[in-house]
Parts: C-alpha cells; sequence; structure tokens
C-alpha cells in the first residue's frame, strides 16, 4: 500500500509531527482562549495583585474555580496566609492593568495598585478592581503541584457581575471581542445519542 506524507499546508490536525516537535505543541496550547483576570489579597500590612489567565471553574457544589501559578509565587503564598483572595475577571478595555499587573518591575504592596480605581473586599479587604466584569471573593481549599506550577483550588464565596465584555487570552496575546451567539443544530444521526454539532 502506497502511503503519502501529510501535506503542510493542509489545516487539519499533524499530531504526529506535533509529537516530536515541542514548538508546534506550545503554539496548540497557547491557542485555548481563557478569560484574564487579575488576582488579589491582602494579610496584615502586605497586600499583592498578579495577573493569571489559568482560572476556570472546576464544581458548581461546592461553587470552586482553579487557578494555576508559577511555583513559589508571592501571590500563592499570601494567599493561603490570608485565607481568602479576590479574582477580578477584567473587561475588554483593562488590557493596560493585565499587562502592569504582570510586570516584574512594578511597585510593591499598596504602590502597585496606585495606577488603578479600586476598593476593598468588605469581608476580606482585598482590591477589587473598578470596571471589570466579574468579581469573585475565594477562600483557598487546597494546592496541588502542576509541572513548574502549583494548582490552587478555592471556594467561592461571594460573587458579583459587572458589565461588558470580557478581555481573553489568545495566541500568547490579548484580545477584546464582540460576543455573539452561535447557530446551533441537531444533525438526525446523532440527535438520539444526546450530541450537539455545530456549523
Amino acid at each position: 500500500m502506497k502511503t503519502t506524507a501529510p501535506d503542510a499546508s493542509a489545516s487539519g490536525p499533524r499530531c504526529l509531527e506535533a509529537a516530536v516537535d515541542d514548538r508546534l505543541r506550545r503554539a496548540a496550547v497557547r491557542r485555548l482562549a481563557t478569560g484574564v483576570t487579575v488576582l488579589t489579597a491582602v494579610h496584615g500590612d502586605r497586600v499583592h495583585g498578579t495577573t493569571a489567565s489559568a482560572v476556570t471553574a472546576v464544581s458548581r457544589d461546592p461553587l470552586l474555580i482553579c487557578v494555576c501559578l508559577r511555583t513559589g509565587s508571592a501571590f500563592a503564598e499570601l494567599a493561603a496566609q490570608a485565607g481568602r483572595f479576590a479574582v477580578n475577571v477584567l473587561s475588554d478595555r483593562q488590557a493596560p492593568i493585565a499587562d502592569w499587573f504582570a510586570d516584574p518591575d512594578r511597585p510593591a504592596g499598596y504602590g502597585q495598585f496606585a495606577p488603578v480605581d479600586w476598593e476593598p473586599d468588605p469581608d476580606s479587604g482585598a482590591p477589587l478592581l473598578r470596571g471589570a466584569v466579574a468579581w469573585l471573593d475565594c477562600r483557598p481549599t487546597a494546592s496541588h503541584p502542576g509541572g513548574d506550577h502549583s494548582i490552587l483550588l478555592a471556594e467561592v464565596l461571594c460573587g458579583s457581575a459587572g458589565v461588558g465584555g470580557p478581555l481573553l487570552g489568545f495566541d500568547s496575546r490579548l484580545h477584546g471581542v464582540e460576543l455573539r451567539d452561535v447557530a446551533r443544530r441537531r444533525a438526525p444521526a446523532t440527535a438520539a445519542a444526546g450530541i450537539t454539532t455545530l456549523d
């Protein structure tokens, strides 16, 4: 049987090639679109904020999220000491804020919050950034190692939704998007199995 090499110009999956090329694997992972957040925590006279895009819902009951942070993260240590932290889900107008809290040269302590408009969470005192599309008050419940990151599991104790569109991370860039509903239909062959297909 004659076989042919995969067409490099094809748009379909090329997993065999990707398996031996770390650059392709990393490029594929970067195309996981994620919301962009700023995590904040305060404990005593210490306060810290950090940009994080690896934040996702885990469970509905109890209401849990997970946050992935670099191993040895100063934020993870502070959040554990405080027993509470806030998640500020950034809007598509807050890309400069995402860049600011990702800058390792920004001031420490409350100085890093001087350029932004914020107010303290009424319970934890963690900074809540005005203009975000959502705010979550969270309690850390567990931490697990995950490669070169730590996976912080947290219960959502309180939440509030704002307005506007989200800021998204995609392919190592920040994006504002226009949200729209997508067409969904049930194909006759898969409807009985409960499988939904999208055009």
